[in-house]
């Protein structure tokens, strides 16, 4: 069960009374094309930039992030599943706004890592009510750009994937590599010979029934 702040608990409670503003925060942290570095953008779905305090995902440190607005950020419904299922979640924005532009060609974001947090503004004062939870931890599946009509407007969508559980779907591939398993024999003058055909077994050809 997830921990929720008593304060962002209290806006939810108080939320027919006092209403509520939610706003979605969302960081990719793509690479660099030309050195391979990481590089960290983040956008959220208000209407101006704003530095933000959030606590990481990935490595679990809290920090103080920009977050561009205006750029006409939406986040689909992130599914709560008790299962084992890879969960999508769609990311869109606005394909002519600056940043979203600087992200998806100024950067490589295949595979990029993706970070979700739900935060609340008081209704009143529209400030945070508390740091904003994380909800989702994913990874980039895709980033098509749309190519609109003359007169309209294109937009980006992303689509994440869960990355604790499309993690367990990942093949090892030292499972059946021979230099790998002669690494953790314990005996390498003599390793285990069992994986030494791996790599090209598939494309042998067996005759059954019929002599070489």
């Amino acid at each position: 069960m997830r921990d929720v702040d008593s304060s962002f608990l209290a806006a939810l409670q108080n939320a027919r009374e006092r209403g509520i503003v939610p706003r979605k925060l969302i960081s990719m942290t793509g690479r660099d094309f030309e050195t391979g570095d990481p590089a960290l953008m983040s956008f959220w779905s208000g209407d101006e930039d704003v530095t933000m305090t959030v606590v990481s995902g990935i490595t679990g440190a809290t920090s103080s992030r920009l977050f561009y607005g205006n750029v006409n950020l939406t986040v689909s419904s992130i599914p709560r599943v008790a299962d084992l299922t890879i969960q999508t979640v769609t990311v869109a924005a606005s394909q002519i706004a600056e940043p979203i532009q600087a992200l998806v060609r100024g950067l490589d974001v295949r595979l990029a890592k993706v970070e979700i947090w739900e935060a609340l503004l008081d209704p009143t004062s529209r400030l945070l009510v508390s740091t904003p939870p994380l909800v989702f931890l994913g990874e980039v599946d895709g980033s098509p750009i749309t190519t609109p009509e003359v007169g309209g407007e294109g937009s980006v969508e992303i689509s994440v994937v869960s990355d604790a559980i499309s993690m367990l779907t990942r093949k090892n591939p030292q499972k059946s590599s021979f230099e790998a398993q002669k690494l953790r024999s314990p005996n390498p003058a003599s390793p285990d010979q069992f994986g030494k055909y791996a790599a090209s077994i598939r494309s042998w050809s067996i005759p059954w029934g019929v002599k070489d």
